[in-house]
């Protein structure tokens, strides 16, 4: 008897890991996806606030409430046609997001002091989520992000905001270089924005 009872306890622990529930994905976590067959395509990708990831050929796909199985069968599927065989990809969770800094102010007077919250993905040193000060440009959110890399197209980065009215996502194209030419001209960030990197094509 006793001996039946150490197999039920050995198979309660075996099973536990089992039953623990999949992890729900969220905007603002970060991804690890890795192609087997073209390790070019191995990247970072962010949960937007939309709830979307980014991928090459596959374009945009639902992430935020679904399963790391959900997605890497979404990305399968929708790489499928650009392999002879269906190809083999490796997604983990890199970072999960982190909970929103209260958005604080220090005194009435000081509202530069307010917390925005914007998201950065592409071609940047850190991409992810990053937390500036209300009224910063999308020059100091680049170097908080880490700056670009060498890849970087920097003459078509795109800044993408939601519409107050209606949600609707309007897209914005910036020239950096031209930006960072002009010194005086700024392009200001709100609470929300996605600022995308692309990368350089050749001879770009």
């Amino acid at each position: 008897m006793s001996g039946l009872r150490l197999l039920v306890c050995v198979a309660l622990l075996l099973a536990g890991p089992a039953l623990a529930k999949p992890y729900v994905l969220k905007p603002g976590d970060m991804l690890r996806i890795e192609v087997i067959e073209d390790n070019s395509l191995n990247r970072n990708a962010l949960v937007l606030p939309d709830g979307t990831i980014a991928f090459p050929m596959v374009g945009q796909i639902a992430a935020a409430g679904r399963t790391l199985t959900h997605v890497r069968e979404a990305l399968t599927a929708g790489l499928a046609p650009n392999f002879v065989q269906r190809p083999s990809l490796h997604v983990a969770v890199a970072s999960v997001a982190r909970p929103e800094a209260p958005m604080r102010t220090v005194t009435t007077a000081q509202v530069s002091q307010k917390v925005i919250t914007v998201f950065g993905m592409g071609e940047l040193g850190a991409p992810g989520k990053q937390q500036l000060p209300l009224g910063s440009s999308l020059m100091q959110f680049l170097a908080q992000a880490g700056g670009t890399t060498p890849f970087a197209a920097t003459k078509r980065v795109q800044v993408r905001r939601t519409a107050a009215a209606g949600g609707a996502i309007v897209t914005y194209r910036v020239n950096v270089k031209q930006l960072m030419r002009d010194g005086g001209k700024s392009f200001l960030l709100v609470p929300g924005d996605v600022v995308i990197v692309p990368q350089r094509r050749l001879f770009e």
